[in-house]
């Protein structure tokens, strides 16, 4: 999709939400014992995690749908028009989906005692939702396309590399939406039309433009620190850069949907998630804990 295209849509959706200000439903009838999980989480890291929690509580079945948080936002909407959400548990990295839910009374509220452990500033006081995950949106470099001296140092000089630098989609990625929504919020959309005039790639998500970054299609992308800290550990020549304007830190909340069946085994997960246990399992995955 063509960055003019993809920045004339996001226009359209973005005026709903201001940044980070940040009747019933009806879960599908599932046994006790399983819940399901709707997350923008990588899947083999959901997965994984997934599988961790079910080891600590063997009682308990975790069912994963993954897709991008605007892709999952979409099904939620749908869903509701046919009947009701059927996730029992929400797993993004976009803020306005919760609040927006949180104002249509589609969010349970439940304060965990993990949540006494996470700063104020990333849990809503009401208990409607609290930031499992912390991600970092930064400048990825592979080192065998361009030398480190030379890669870019700050989100100014990134478009500079026209072609040879990717991005994800706001549109299909909530880390991507948030960055897009911090940029036009802080300098307008000057960025963006430097980045369409020089042909900065775009691509489906962070994920995408890792890989592709790993596989020499790009010097340079935009994407998370976590997913290009799992790929330096398997051996990719690339390096993370922390912009000099700084990184745009991404809060991923955990939540519980109103309509759940099952209200006693998603509180169980996000005790899990919010847990040191739970923190330290994404540690080792790269990921800041919150």
């Amino acid at each position: 999709m063509k960055l003019s295209k993809v920045l004339f849509s996001f226009l359209a959706v973005i005026a709903f939400f201001p940044f980070f200000n940040p009747g019933l439903v009806s879960a599908q009838a599932r046994p006790a014992n399983r819940v399901l999980l709707y997350t923008s989480v990588p899947q083999q890291l959901a997965t994984a995690f997934g599988n961790a929690f079910m080891k600590r509580r063997p009682d308990i079945r975790v069912e994963i749908y993954r897709a991008g948080s605007t892709e999952v936002g979409a099904k939620l909407a749908a869903e509701r028009e046919v009947g009701g959400i059927r996730a029992d548990l929400l797993w993004l990295a976009d803020a306005p989906i919760y609040y927006d839910l949180r104002a249509k009374g589609e969010l349970l509220a439940y304060i965990s005692p993990e949540a006494k452990h996470i700063p104020a500033d990333l849990r809503d006081p009401d208990g409607y939702f609290t930031a499992g995950r912390l991600i970092n949106m930064i400048i990825a470099v592979n080192k065998e396309v361009v030398p480190l001296k030379d890669a870019p140092k700050s989100w100014k000089d990134f478009p500079d590399f026209g072609k040879k630098a990717a991005m994800g989609n706001p549109l299909y990625s909530g880390s991507n939406f948030v960055t897009v929504a911090t940029f036009v919020k802080k300098d307008g959309w000057g960025w963006f039309e430097r980045a369409r005039a020089k042909g900065v790639a775009v691509v489906r998500g962070n994920s995408e433009a890792a890989d592709a970054l790993a596989g020499k299609e790009f010097a340079i992308a935009m994407t998370l620190d976590y997913i290009i800290a799992g790929l330096i550990k398997k051996g990719a020549p690339l390096a993370i850069i922390w912009p000099a304007e700084g990184a745009i830190s991404v809060p991923s909340p955990i939540a519980i949907i109103k309509g759940t069946k099952n209200p006693d085994a998603s509180k169980a997960f996000v005790d899990y998630v919010l847990s040191k246990e739970g923190q330290e399992f994404l540690v080792k995955q790269e990921v800041i804990p919150v």
